[in-house]
């Protein structure tokens, strides 16, 4: 068991308030003289391609999206992606353990992240081996590598098909032409934070490389046995081969050696778990001319798992969860400028997943899905000011067939600088392999001792039916952008767990469609800036879940905060001084089940950092503090989990 470590002094709320204060003036007294321009409010409108495929301006997007740059990200003083997400309305950010961070849109259904959709420079970054789960794959993308991130806030299987559930989180890392030189940073804190990384890079716009390397280790949290000890290198190779043709390739590795387990579990000892993802991948782009464009893409991943340690009250039986999973994945897809009224996308893809784990599936042969699919979305711009937007994805999977996943959305833009949003779509999760084919047997000395997972593969694909109004303003004048989202989704077939009796009268469990559930809310962010070195970000969500069977005594459910608040201040001041302050609120929740219930969350982070030049190489210092407000309740509160106090220096040098 971990104690808590000494915390240094308090910072009062007053007394953050006064130092922000102090703060704010400052900035502002910095180049005083200087006339403010437009762009000192507003940069150009991001032009982003996760909604449908299509590169167009945020406000003309069929959905609500968050962008976050890699200036953000730097200042925010996150180490995970998991952290970082706290900037994205309505999205939740905890994890089973401190060794395997995890954010959820809305609703935490599981401990793993499957009904998000997570890509990284295009390439998916779910599991294989049991429900599709992307907490594991969230973790193999070194966050000094991204350029920005592109979260859809909604459903967007129209887009993408299965996974792209609860939100799409779409990862575009720096083109290595951008990242020549070199650089490394160092990080040492409380908590064993002990971070090291390194990136070199060379090469010009026509041919560009750059590799990546480091390694995180902490100790997770409070009170839980979850050390953590990540470490992962990256490649990426960037060539203009032709005028009209661009190609990128990069591949990669991540191994992760993390505790889990609990003290007095016979189930779920204490262990060392390590895991080890690998891939592949490469894109090429052929510009036709400013509105037509060929995309192939083709990707490889293998994520690997060793699990396994014995059963504490008969140790000649070995609990093991290990597995292997494989994907491979191929795309093309055309855009095409229609008229000047309409634009459209159109594609085709192949996926293959496997996975081989006779402790999970009974079976020494792989097991393996297949899934074709076509997709297309239009854009027509029927009037000056009104935009439809119309998408069709359907799929044909190798198990539960073949689905569709339409959308719908119209945007009306009185003005450039003012959208108003209005539509429907739905989407599908496709059940992962275990929860068709789970088999989990137990033996000792060769004789079948206990099964205890047996999915007879009856379970249906999840679909979630989702209607939205949303509103994206920019004020010029006041240096003001507002977002809001106002949403109801139902979901229904919700996969869940259940047990039923085999004919020896032994009970197994099963994979079982059961409750729907319903989603009503409404989130917003705004962000301000009232000086070109300040900027404030509020993000705020209201939402209410209503269960189908609402017993919350009798169900294994999960139930989302009924409000959340984030606040985040980001400045520039004088003598290359930077100045970051996060505070957020999560009301009471249960992220599991009624027997975890998580208290009112408070949290505030605050950074400072010095640039400075040291014979001609770039240096930044850095002070975070995580967690002002000491340890705070987390997951599972009847495990006596926590979060706490952390604080740690980190040293940048570009060579």
């Amino acid at each position: 068991q971990k104690a808590v470590p000494m915390t240094p002094a308090r910072i009062s709320p007053s007394l953050l308030v006064t130092l922000l204060a102090f703060a704010s003036a400052a900035a502002l007294a910095q180049d005083a003289n200087r006339i403010p321009t437009e762009d000192d409010y507003f940069a150009s409108v991001p032009v982003v391609l996760t909604a449908s495929r299509l590169d167009q301006p945020l406000n003309e997007a069929p959905g609500a999206i968050t962008v976050i740059d890699r200036n953000t990200i730097r200042m925010s003083g996150s180490r995970t992606l998991a952290e970082v997400l706290r900037l994205v309305p309505g999205y939740l950010v905890g994890g089973y353990n401190g060794a395997n961070p995890n954010a959820a849109y809305h609703i935490p259904l599981d401990d793993y992240g499957s009904r998000n959709l997570v890509l990284i420079d295009g390439r998916p970054v779910y599991s294989s081996i049991l429900v599709g789960d992307t907490h594991r794959g969230m973790m193999d993308v070194m966050l000094e590598d991204i350029e920005r991130i592109e979260v859809l806030r909604g459903a967007n299987s129209a887009a993408y098909g299965a996974n792209a559930m609860f939100g799409v989180i779409n990862i575009i890392t720096r083109h290595s032409a951008d990242t020549t030189g070199a650089d490394m940073a160092l990080t040492k804190g409380s908590g064993q934070v002990w971070d090291r990384r390194v990136r070199v890079g060379g090469g010009d716009e026509t041919a560009a490389f750059r590799l990546s390397a480091g390694e995180q280790r902490d100790n997770g949290y409070l009170n839980t046995h979850d050390d953590r000890r990540l470490s992962q290198a990256h490649l990426r190779t960037d060539f203009k081969p032709t005028i009209m043709d661009d190609v990128m390739v990069s591949g990669g590795i991540s191994r992760l050696s993390a505790g889990d387990g609990f003290p007095d579990s016979a189930g779920n000892p204490l262990r060392t778990i390590y895991s080890r993802d690998t891939y592949f991948n490469a894109q090429w782009r052929h510009q036709l001319d400013s509105g037509d464009e060929w995309k192939m893409s083709a990707n490889y991943m293998e994520d690997w798992t060793r699990d396994a340690t014995p059963y504490p009250l008969l140790p000649a039986v070995i609990i093991d969860f290990s597995g292997t999973g494989r994907r491979v994945n191929l795309e093309g897809q055309r855009k095409v400028t229609l008229s000047p009224t309409v634009r459209s996308v159109v594609g085709a893809g192949y996926k293959e997943e496997s996975a081989y784990s006779p402790p999970l599936y009974s079976q020494e042969d792989w097991i393996t899905f297949r899934e074709k699919r076509v997709f297309g979305t239009v854009e027509w711009r029927f009037q000056p000011e009104l935009l439809l937007n119309g998408g069709l994805f359907v799929g044909d999977h190798s198990r539960a067939g073949t689905y569709g996943a339409p959308r719908l959305m119209l945007n009306w833009l009185p003005s450039p600088e003012h959208t108003f949003r209005i539509g429907a779509n739905e989407s599908v999760r496709t059940p992962g392999i275990s929860e068709y084919e789970g088999d989990v047997r137990y033996y000792l000395n060769g004789t079948l001792l206990k099964r205890t997972v047996a999915a007879r593969g009856n379970v249906e694909p999840e679909r979630l039916k989702s209607q939205e109004i949303g509103y994206l303003g920019r004020f010029t004048p006041s240096s003001l952008t507002v977002d809001l989202r106002l949403y109801r989704e139902r979901m229904t077939s919700v996969i869940s767990t259940a047990e039923y009796n085999a004919a020896d009268g032994s009970k197994l469990t099963d994979y079982v469609n059961r409750d729907g559930l319903e989603l009503r809310g409404v989130e917003g962010q705004l962000r301000w800036k009232p000086h070109h070195a300040i900027e404030l970000w509020v993000n705020h969500s209201i939402e209410h879940l209503r269960w189908d069977d609402d017993r919350r005594n009798t169900e294994l459910k999960a139930y989302p905060p009924s409000e959340a608040t984030l606040l985040a201040c980001f400045m520039h001041l004088p003598g290359d001084i930077e100045f970051t302050v996060m505070t957020q609120r999560t009301g009471a929740m249960y992220w599991r089940d009624y027997r975890d219930p998580i208290p009112t969350i408070r949290r505030t982070d605050v950074r400072v950092a010095k640039s400075f030049l040291l014979d001609q190489r770039r240096l930044e210092l850095s002070y975070t503090v995580q967690g002002l407000e000491g340890a705070t309740s987390t997951f599972l509160s009847s495990q006596n989990m926590q979060k706490g106090l952390r604080n740690f220096v980190q040293l940048k040098v570009e060579i």
